[in-house]
C-alpha cells in the first residue's frame, strides 16, 4: 500500500511565497520542503506566473486635458524666464599707452590733460521678476495608488487558484475512493455468495436424511461422481471429477432416472480445467421413486430427454445398501 506525500499543509504557504509575502521560519520550512517535492515546486512556478499577470491588470488612465495644459503653460513660462535672466557685463577701464608716465611733465609742452578718473560702474544685476505662474516644482503631485491593495488582490487570486486546484484534487481523490469502495463492495458480495453457497452445500451433504449415490465409469481414472440427495429438503448436490472437456457448443447434462423409467433433467454444466464440477438443484421426488442418476453429453442448454451416450451413472439401490 502506497502513501501519498503529506504536502497539503504547504498549499497556503505556496500562495504567499508566490507574491513574496512569506518570511521567517515558515519560509525556511517551505524551502526545505520544496527541495524534495517536485509537485510543490511545479505548483509554486504556476502560482508565480499567475501573480506576474496581475501587473497587467492595473488600469491605465491618461492625464486630464486641463491638467496637461497647466503643466505645459508652466514649462513655457519657466523657459521664457530663463532667457530673460542673462547677466550683463560692466565695461572695462581705459588702458594707458606704453611709456606714458603721468608724473613727468615736458617743458614747453602743453600740459597733458588729465582724464577724469573713471569709476567702474557697478555691474548691473538682473532683476528676476517673479512669474505669475506657479513653479512646476510646487505643483501638486498626483497621489500614486498604493501597491498594497494590488498585492492583496494578487495574493487573493493566487490563493483562489491554489484552493481551486486543491478542491479539484480532492474531488478526484473522492471519485477514486468511491470507485474503490464499489469494487470492494462487489468483491465482498461475491465472497458472501460463495460462502453461502458452500455452507448450503455442506448442509446438504451432511444432512441426516441425505442419501449418497456413487457414479463411476468402467475404466480406471475414468470420470466419476457422487450425488447427495437430501430427501427432507429435496436438495440435490452433485460432485463430478475427471470429466473430459467438452467441445464448443456442448455441455454435460445431469439426469434423475425414476423407477417408472422417466428421465428428469437436473441441470447442465461444464467442468473446469481439472475435470471437476459441482451441480446443485432442488426437485421434489418421493424417497422411493429414484432408480439411478446419470450424466450425458448434450447440446449447450440441454434437452428435454437425453440424446447422447452416458458418461457416468449410478444406481440408487446401491447407495441404499
Amino acid at each position: 500500500m502506497t502513501t501519498e506525500p503529506m504536502h497539503e499543509e504547504f498549499y497556503d504557504a505556496l500562495a504567499a511565497e508566490a507574491v513574496d509575502a512569506l518570511h521567517g521560519e515558515e519560509r525556511e520550512r517551505l524551502l526545505a520542503h520544496l527541495a524534495g517535492c517536485a509537485s510543490c515546486g511545479a505548483e509554486l512556478q504556476s502560482l508565480r506566473a499567475a501573480a506576474a499577470l496581475m501587473a497587467f491588470s492595473a488600469p491605465v488612465r491618461p492625464m486630464e486635458p486641463a491638467r496637461s495644459d497647466r503643466v505645459r503653460a508652466r514649462l513655457l513660462a519657466r523657459a521664457a524666464q530663463d532667457r530673460q535672466s542673462v547677466t550683463q557685463v560692466a565695461p572695462a577701464p581705459s588702458v594707458h599707452t606704453a611709456g606714458a608716465d603721468q608724473d613727468v611733465t615736458l617743458v614747453g609742452a602743453p600740459p597733458v590733460p588729465v582724464p577724469p578718473a573713471v569709476v567702474p560702474a557697478p555691474p548691473v544685476m538682473p532683476v528676476r521678476r517673479e512669474p505669475d505662474v506657479i513653479p512646476i516644482t510646487t505643483a501638486p503631485t498626483r497621489q500614486r495608488a498604493p501597491i498594497l491593495p494590488w498585492l492583496a488582490a494578487a495574493a487573493s487570486l493566487v490563493l483562489l487558484v491554489g484552493v481551486g486546484w486543491y478542491a479539484a484534487s480532492l474531488r478526484g481523490r473522492l471519485a477514486t475512493a468511491e470507485e474503490r469502495y464499489l469494487v470492494a463492495a462487489r468483491e465482498r458480495g461475491e465472497l458472501e455468495r460463495r460462502v453461502a453457497q458452500r455452507e448450503a452445500t455442506l448442509a446438504a451433504v451432511t444432512a441426516p436424511a441425505s442419501r449418497v449415490i456413487e457414479l463411476a465409469a468402467a475404466r480406471p481414472a475414468a470420470p466419476g461422481g457422487r450425488m447427495f440427495w437430501d430427501v427432507a429438503t429435496h436438495r440435490w448436490t452433485f460432485f463430478a471429477h475427471n470429466l473430459p472437456a467438452v467441445r464448443e457448443g456442448r455441455e454435460y447434462q445431469l439426469w434423475l432416472v425414476t423407477t417408472d423409467d422417466r428421465r428428469i433433467p437436473a441441470g447442465t454444466f461444464r467442468p473446469d480445467q481439472g475435470g471437476n464440477a459441482v451441480v446443485q438443484a432442488t426437485y421434489a421426488l418421493p424417497s422411493d421413486a429414484l432408480a439411478a442418476v446419470a450424466v450425458t453429453e448434450e447440446p449447450a442448454g440441454g434437452l428435454p430427454q437425453p440424446s447422447g451416450a452416458i458418461i457416468v451413472a449410478g444406481a440408487a439401490a446401491e447407495a441404499e445398501e
